[in-house]
């Protein structure tokens, strides 16, 4: 009987050092998820009240956090950006904000959106790349699609824009893109 209290006991000792480590872990990972909803909660506000140069102070504290609200506090610095004309590197943050979302559903949309950020600047070919990459199955495909006509007409590749255009006008008949492929088209012609 002694022998198995003797196995017992620092079993039981080990079980509960490890469920503490884990009952600590998770409040720990609770404390820091709050007090970054605090922040958001701040840069929010921030916006809400027009101080910019303060919600620009606090996105840039918690900006480098890899936690659930990092594509949210990255899109508070695009917005900040239009609104305010805080100067930001508009690729680069599309980029981490890519590269941190979850939801995976979402992702051609920032990719759509970059590869607007890389048309605006001149940086066709990049565009191009990102829109090839959105599949029939995006909720964002014809308007990817419209975009990469806009590009390919940005590039002198006017009869390739057609195509896509034509494509978009065909598959999206009666919808608000494919009626903006057919205006193109009229423009074109």
């Amino acid at each position: 009987m002694r022998y198995y209290l003797i196995r017992i006991v620092p079993l039981v000792l080990a079980l509960l050092v490890v469920m503490g480590g884990f009952w600590g872990l998770k409040w720990w990972k609770d404390k820091k998820l709050s007090e970054l909803s605090y922040q958001e909660y701040e840069i929010r506000r921030a916006i809400q009240s027009g101080d910019y140069k303060r919600a620009d102070e606090l996105i840039k504290k918690i900006q480098a956090d890899d936690s659930p609200y990092k594509p949210l506090v990255l899109s508070y610095r695009l917005y900040l950006e239009k609104e305010e004309g805080i100067k930001v590197d508009e690729v680069q943050i599309l980029q981490d904000l890519i590269s941190s979302l979850k939801d995976k559903d979402i992702v051609p949309l920032y990719k759509e959106r970059l590869a607007y950020a890389y048309y605006l600047v001149g940086n066709n070919q990049k565009a191009l790349e990102l829109l090839n990459n959105i599949g029939k199955d995006s909720f964002n495909y014809y308007s990817a699609q419209i975009l990469k006509g806009m590009v390919l007409e940005k590039m002198g590749k006017k009869d390739q824009a057609k195509e896509v255009y034509t494509q978009v006008e065909k598959l999206a008949k009666g919808t608000y893109f494919g009626n903006l492929a057919g205006a193109l088209l009229m423009e074109e012609r």
